[in-house]
């Protein structure tokens, strides 16, 4: 260890060793495993005005999602009037250019540092864009312009929505080292989503009000204004909580030293550990993992509302009350995961919202008939709810143990993590819709086995990952040593 390090280490124990009156130490000086790199960490719990604050950041972006994937096929099938497979190649296209700009986004944020400030770009963008997608269209003519608007819309809001996700979920390594401090973040961002999913769904019972305009046979071209007016109301909450972020979130990283004297910069370090992560099989594994978690929950979104449609009779207002049962759920659940994964540990815990998702996909297997009886809808999507939200706050804490203290990085891995996720899901819709019978007759519960087959097969493959991971992943103790 060089002199300037050890001067620096006695310094700091000297003047932040000392015990506070709550008993916890301040900072602890660490070394990296980069060997020219100490960071200081804040030992301390983060209050509570923090833990809020960084849970509203994510809020606008949550906010979409829920009316993207739960209504945008809808709006593009029976208001605008596109083929199933026209409909599917837009969310293709809006899933593509938000996977390939995620490890963009991840590049930029560790090249630059500036979290917060990419966190701004991309919530601009995403408020200029994201009411264009829901707007229709008509006064331009021909339908080549229409289509090429609804394209333009959807690559500058997907370009916003991977820099807010990447900027937002490597925050989360930075604010904290505590594995405990992250998980906790973890369920208060996903607690905030599934809230966030609750409001998109009130906000569309109230203006999608009667019974028949919930019904999807019965919306058209005159009901374009009701979907244009939930996107402008939620903007303006999604938009509200950004400002929140912005104003009571102060820029918050570890600090860090470098050593200059053998001359060896971060940006080298972040350039070796990158060709490192790409090389580790775990990396992949986590990525497998959360994608399997997501992909569950967005085909659900997708896919629920269609098969309501396949299976209610008489009351068309499910489109909106089971949705929003199954975030009711979500929401309960997931604050409690931060304390079911201490008692059972990460495994057992990812494991069970397994056993959740697939009971719900077998009761959905053996619900096949119209009924007037919406409760085992109900259950199904209470499930799937309570399933997913599990498996994805443990794979996002997995995550964060992967990165530890290589936060310099953390934007590559969630970037490299979440890329997958999006482009599989694109290329799965599309699949899905092109494999649909022409004639409703010869499959009337497609979308049923959708949520079955598809669903079940994607929880068993996560479930089956996960349990190749190392146990260092799960208790947060995991490292990737490098030296350069």
């Amino acid at each position: 260890m060089s002199s300037l390090k050890r001067h620096l280490l006695k310094v700091f124990n000297v003047c932040y060793g000392k015990t506070m009156e709550n008993g916890i130490k301040a900072y602890k000086p660490l070394q990296n495993q980069n060997e020219d790199t100490i960071l200081l960490f804040n030992r301390n719990k983060l209050p509570l005005s923090k833990k809020l604050a960084f849970a509203l950041g994510h809020v606008y972006n949550d906010i979409c999602a829920a009316l993207w994937f739960t209504y945008s096929l809808i709006f593009l099938q029976l208001v605008i009037q596109y083929g199933p497979t026209q409909a599917g190649a837009f969310l293709l296209l809006g899933q593509t250019v938000d996977a390939v700009f995620t490890p963009i986004s991840g590049y930029i944020l560790d090249r630059t540092g500036e979290r917060k400030k990419w966190h701004f770009y991309g919530s601009v963008l995403v408020v200029v864009s994201f009411p264009m997608i829901f707007t229709s269209c008509s006064a331009l003519g021909t339908p080549w312009m229409q289509a090429s608007v609804f394209a333009m819309a959807i690559t500058i809001f997907q370009i916003g929505w991977a820099l807010v996700q990447i900027s937002h979920l490597s925050m989360l390594t930075e604010l904290t080292p505590l594995p405990e401090e992250r998980a906790t973040l973890t369920a208060y961002r996903y607690t905030a989503s599934m809230v966030s999913h609750i409001l998109v769904y009130f906000m569309v019972w109230i203006f999608l009000n009667s019974g028949q305009a919930m019904n999807a046979e019965l919306i058209g071209p005159n009901d374009a204004w009701r979907f244009l007016d939930t996107v402008l109301v939620m903007s303006g909450i999604g938009i509200i909580s950004t400002a929140i972020f912005h104003i009571i979130l102060a820029r918050h990283r570890w600090e860090v030293i470098e050593n200059k004297e053998r001359g060896k910069s971060t940006r080298e370090y972040v350039k070796a550990k990158v060709s490192k992560l790409f090389r580790s099989p775990q990396l992949y594994k986590i990525a497998i993992t959360y994608t399997a978690s997501r992909l569950f929950m967005t085909l659900s979104l997708e896919y629920i509302p269609l098969f309501i449609n396949e299976t209610v009779v008489s009351d068309p207002g499910t489109l909106a009350t089971v949705p929003l049962a199954s975030f009711v759920v979500s929401a309960f659940v997931s604050p409690i995961v931060k304390h079911t994964r201490l008692l059972w540990g990460n495994k057992a815990t990812y494991t069970f919202g397994c056993v959740l998702c697939l009971t719900g996909c077998f009761i959905v297997q053996h619900t096949n008939e119209r009924t007037d009886d919406a409760t085992l809808i109900f259950c199904i999507a209470m499930l799937f709810g309570a399933g997913s939200a599990i498996t994805t706050v443990i794979s996002l804490c997995l995550t964060a143990n992967f990165i530890g203290g290589d936060t310099q990085c953390g934007a590559f891995v969630y970037s490299s993590v979440t890329f997958a996720d999006k482009l599989i899901n694109g290329l799965a819709v599309v699949t899905i819709e092109y494999m649909k019978c022409n004639e409703k007759e010869l499959c009337p519960f497609y979308y049923g086995n959708v949520l079955s087959f598809v669903n079940g097969t994607i929880s068993i493959i996560g479930l089956f990952v996960l349990l190749t991971l190392p146990g260092e992943l799960f208790t947060g103790l995991y490292s990737h040593d490098i030296t350069l």
